[in-house]
């Protein structure tokens, strides 16, 4: 026989479901949204300082990548409002959203190459750190965004 159930609140469906799936791809959105607006800003930052004249273009080169940064504090306020847009949208769980936020951190990740392959020429340590870190974050939210619904 089929019983009748009404559910009266999302906590009480939450609570017949096992899994905690919706919970855990909600707070990897999060971070991931965070990562794309930590970009946002510190491109912002330093497109604004650049603008200024107080700080030479490569600065940044971190956050936006070299061939990009040689473009001008425009290229940075660009790069700002494309990772502020990814980021509100992964925020929201748009799927465009998604896409673009996996090729903003695909480009980052391309862009890391040189940086990470001169600091191991020279022996920074300081660089292998920057870059290695910005890989390793790269990677994990598209690995994130790549395999989420």
């Amino acid at each position: 026989m089929l019983r009748s159930c009404s559910l009266t609140s999302h906590d009480d469906a939450m609570a017949l479901d096992d899994s905690k799936e919706p919970r855990d791809v909600a707070t990897g959105a999060r971070l991931v949204a965070a990562l794309l607006a930590a970009f946002a800003l510190l491109a912002a930052f330093y497109g604004l300082r650049i603008s200024r004249g107080l700080l030479p273009f490569n600065a940044g080169a971190w956050v936006v990548g070299d061939a990009f940064a040689v473009r001008g504090w425009v290229a940075y306020l660009l790069c700002a409002l494309l990772h502020a847009i990814a980021a509100i949208a992964v925020w929201r769980g748009h799927r465009l959203g998604r896409w673009l936020g996996m090729a903003l951190l695909v480009a980052g990740l391309l862009s890391a190459v040189p940086g990470i392959s001169a600091a191991v020429v020279d022996l920074r340590v300081s660089g292998i750190v920057l870059w290695g870190m910005l890989i390793v974050a790269r990677s994990a939210a598209f690995y994130f965004l790549a395999n989420s619904r």
